[in-house]
This record gives C-alpha cells, sequence and structure tokens, in this order.
C-alpha cells in the first residue's frame, strides 16, 4: 500500500477550517493515500460561492487518475454551504451542474464517488449573518411561518388557528415568496442528486443543519425521505452539516484498510444516550450510530469487543449553550465514575476518544481538565468539543478511525492541540469573555471584525494563551499558536495554526 498509495480528491462544503483544513490536516503524511483540494483562492468567501468554473476544471483535471471523490453537492451545485440558502440560479443551470458528476464518472469508471448534501435550514432567530438580507427583518417570523404550515397540515391546528397565526405573522410576500422559490429549488435538485445514487454516486449522506421537528425543513426531511424509501435507496439522514467531508473521509480510509474498526459508546449514565441536542431533532444515541456509520465504522455491542471507547460527555436532560454552564443535569452526571472509566481503558491499553458534548458551542472545561491532569488529553484518540453535538461527533470519531489505522503520530497530537485551543480556550472561554467586553470598545460587533487578523485576533491570540496557559499546562508546555485569524471576520469561529514548541 505504501508504494501504491490512493488519490483522494476532495471538495469542501465551504472555505472555512473545519470543512477546509482540517481534512487537510488530518491527511498529511498519511501512507495509504494523497489528499487533493482546490486551492483555497477558488473556495469562495462567506456569502461570496465559490468559483463554478474553476471549480469544474479542478474537478475534471484531478477525477482523471483518482480512487476516490468526496464532495460536498453544495459547493459543486451553489458554491457554499451559505450560497446555497442566498442564490438565484435557475433550476436548469444548477442540474447542468450537477450533471458534471455524470461527465467526471463517464472520464473515470473506477472512481468511487461519496456524496453529502444538505436539506436546507431554517433558523429560530432573526438574524442574516448566514442567511438573506430580509431574515435580519423577519427570521423569526419565517421559521414560525413555518411551523404554523406544518401543523396545519399534519392537523395539529385548526383552520381557524392556522389562519390567525397566519395574519399575526404577516410577513411581507416578497420575502415569503423569495425563501419559498429557492426552497423548493433546493429541494428539487437534492432530489435529482438523490437518482444519481447508485449511477454516478455510490453512497449518499444528507446532512441536517440546524435541524427541528417541526416546520420547513422537517417537511422537507419528510419528501426526501419518502424518496429514499421509494427508491429503496441506502442513504441515511441525520444532524449535522460542517463534519461532513471529515466523516466521508474516515469512510474512504476504511475502505483502502479494507476493515471497519468497531466503536463502542459511553455515557456518564444510561439515560443520557436519550438526551437530544440544541439544534436536533432526535435522542443523541441515534445521531452518535448514524456518525459511526456515516464514517464507515460499527456501533460495537459490547465494550470488551471495540477497537475504539467513545466517551459521550453528556448530561441526563437537555444540554446548554456553551454560555450557560451547569444545573441539575449537569451536577448528577457522576464525573468522577465517568472519568475512572476512562482512566481504567487507557491503562489497559484500549482506544479512548472523548465527544464533548455536554454542551453546544464549545467544550467543558471542568470535564476536560481533569481529564488533562489525570489522563492526558494527548493520550486520547480524539478529542472535540465545538458547535453542534454532531459536528463534534463527526470530527472526533475521524480522528479516531484515523488514529486506528496510523498510530500515535505528530499529525494526531497536533490536531488534538488545536481542539483543546480551540475548542476549550476559545469557543468555551475567550469568546464570551471579548464578546461581552472588548469587541464593541474596541469600534467591532461580533458578526464584523473587518478584517482576517487585526486587533480583534491579535486580542484573542493574547487572552487565549493566558487561558490555556493556566488551565491546560499539558498542552502548552509542548504547542503554541502560530496564527489566529478570523476566517469570515466575525467572533463565531477562528483559524489557528499551532506549531510544536
Amino acid at each position: 500500500m505504501k508504494n501504491n498509495p490512493k488519490k483522494v480528491v476532495y471538495l469542501p462544503l465551504d472555505e472555512r477550517p473545519c470543512n477546509y483544513s482540517f481534512v487537510g490536516f488530518l491527511s498529511e503524511a498519511k501512507s495509504s493515500y494523497t489528499l487533493v483540494r482546490p486551492s483555497l483562492d477558488i473556495m469562495g468567501d462567506k456569502k461570496t460561492p465559490a468559483n463554478y468554473e474553476e471549480i469544474k476544471m479542478f474537478l475534471l483535471t484531478e477525477c482523471k487518475d483518482a480512487d476516490y471523490l468526496v464532495i460536498a453537492i453544495d459547493t459543486l451545485l451553489y458554491g457554499g454551504i451559505i450560497p446555497s440558502r442566498l442564490h438565484f440560479f435557475s433550476e436548469e443551470l444548477l442540474n447542468q451542474r450537477l450533471d458534471l458528476l455524470k461527465q467526471i464518472r463517464a472520464q473515470n469508471p473506477k472512481l468511487v464517488i461519496y456524496a453529502f448534501s444538505l436539506v436546507m435550514r431554517c433558523p429560530c432567530y432573526t438574524d442574516s449573518d448566514e442567511e438573506p438580507d430580509y431574515y435580519g427583518i423577519c427570521g423569526l417570523e419565517i421559521f414560525e411561518y413555518g411551523q404554523n404550515e406544518h401543523k396545519f397540515k399534519d392537523g395539529k391546528i385548526s383552520a381557524e388557528e392556522y389562519q390567525k397565526e397566519k395574519k399575526r405573522l404577516a410577513i411581507a410576500e416578497k420575502y415569503l415568496d423569495d425563501y419559498l422559490s429557492r426552497r423548493a429549488c433546493n429541494l428539487k435538485l437534492l432530489m435529482n442528486a438523490l437518482n444519481l445514487v447508485g449511477k454516478q454516486i455510490d453512497e449518499f449522506v444528507i446532512l441536517q443543519d440546524d435541524s427541528n421537528p417541526c416546520g420547513y425543513t422537517a417537511m422537507d426531511q419528510a419528501k426526501v425521505r419518502a424518496l429514499i424509501n421509494e427508491k429503496n435507496l441506502k442513504v441515511d439522514i441525520y444532524p449535522g452539516a460542517d463534519e461532513g467531508g471529515m466523516s466521508l473521509l474516515a469512510r474512504v480510509i476504511t475502505n483502502i484498510e479494507k476493515y471497519s474498526p468497531k466503536i463502542y459508546p459511553i455515557y456518564p449514565k444510561e439515560q443520557c444516550k436519550n438526551v437530544i441536542p440544541l439544534f436536533e431533532d432526535r435522542a443523541v444515541y441515534k445521531s452518535i450510530c448514524a456518525q459511526i456509520k456515516s464514517a464507515g465504522g460499527i456501533e460495537c455491542e459490547r465494550e470488551e469487543d471495540a477497537d475504539i471507547l467513545l466517551f459521550c460527555n453528556l448530561p441526563l436532560d437537555k444540554t446548554n449553550n456553551i454560555d450557560k454552564l451547569g444545573g441539575k443535569g449537569y451536577d448528577d452526571r457522576d464525573l468522577p465514575s465517568f472519568l475512572a472509566r476512562m482512566k481504567k481503558a487507557v491503562a489497559n491499553g484500549k482506544g479512548v476518544a472523548l465527544a464533548d458534548i455536554a454542551y453546544c458551542n464549545g467544550g467543558d472545561v471542568q470535564f476536560t481538565k481533569m481529564v488533562s491532569e489525570q489522563i492526558g488529553l494527548l493520550n486520547l484518540w480524539g478529542y472535540a468539543g465545538w458547535n453542534t453535538s454532531s459536528n463534534t461527533l463527526g470530527t472526533v470519531i475521524c480522528q479516531a478511525i484515523l488514529r486506528y489505522f496510523y498510530g500515535d503520530s505528530k499529525t494526531h497530537r497536533l490536531f488534538t492541540a488545536e481542539r483543546v485551543f480551540e475548542d476549550l480556550g476559545y469557543c468555551a472561554y475567550v469568546r464570551k469573555q471579548i464578546w461581552d467586553n472588548e469587541v464593541t470598545q474596541m469600534g467591532y460587533s461580533y458578526t464584523d471584525t473587518k478584517v482576517q487578523q487585526g486587533a480583534v485576533s491579535e486580542r484573542i491570540e493574547q487572552l487565549l494563551n493566558w487561558f490555556m496557559k493556566e488551565n491546560y499546562p499539558e498542552i502548552t508546555s509542548l504547542y503554541k499558536i502560530e496564527k489566529c485569524y478570523l476566517p469570515w471576520r466575525r467572533m463565531f469561529e477562528i483559524g489557528l495554526i499551532i506549531k510544536e514548541k
């Protein structure tokens, strides 16, 4: 295998590190495959879509002699995840773009194509940062309008209640028409992509960003499921988005290595598995099962048979956002026993990974400090604790699978260190401190820092270095920040390059 590495072509969901860099970072210096990505300068910039003609040329050129293609359909069609919510492309043009997969397959019939796409989300808040401008005027109302439509369709409210709610919401017709026409177009293209499964697309995964059990997204999801059932397709739909590329990379690796690692999830208490995380629409154990399957693993029924033990840090009832720490469901987890079980597994030589999904949008500092001091975060086979539960799960499962095949490499430890800096240092602490106390005084806002590197990123790096040194000396004794930047010139996410000291 070392003398004949497989070629994997990767088209990310967008240009942010979580979609573009993580997969590249994890793939460095791997003997069994080489990863090829488009250059960042053709990948777009938040609301500006990727350059389709350049993407097309990249795919046609690189896929000629490739073994695998991992492709974000939303980037191929719309230019990225945010442009998919803003575009004015005709259905005819988008179908022509989708047909590129037929051309790619025709020129290389042996190419294995793993694709993923999203059901367009409908956020339950008023904010236009990642949506059309009018979502900053009536975003919550559009979400509630969709809920009203769904409830009436399912017979859960009367015609009188339905009309009363429509009148209350009173969304401008031009906004609603624009939103619904784009939803309908995107749904049609997703259905058309499903029709390629088993022909141009070998395996397909549908992800659901910010899902809710009631509303426009849930209704679209039901239509997608109906088509999947009608055609008897083996296609999974589950919560997620930005981890999709990592999940399918892991799936490629299990195919290359011809083995599916057995993964056993472990919870602080058994009832934790039934928690429905924020922004998601089902019990977490269902998403964990789907994420393991999507990454090419097998959920194992017995701990003693597992290749990887996936410790899932969760409360007993509901998850909070990272800005609301603690509560009875967190207090009753019995973290000492959970940690003792981890410690015993590591001591027995088991592969232990930590999915830090107790909170959304940041890791659990209280627990991970205990892990760092008593086990060592760098001794784990994977760690993540960012954004949604599914984002974290896809990241840590992918890292653990690559650790299983390629060992305790320099890249593996660097990636873990980067996750600790970002998920625990930035997401769990620094972001809120600067947002609450400094960013407006500096003349910027949470959604607009003007530049990728400047006063805000410099202050982030300064505070991040202090926090990490105080709380995770295990990491800072070995690693330092080489570069800190704000990819989308906002405070929600950062880009980090971590190096050995």
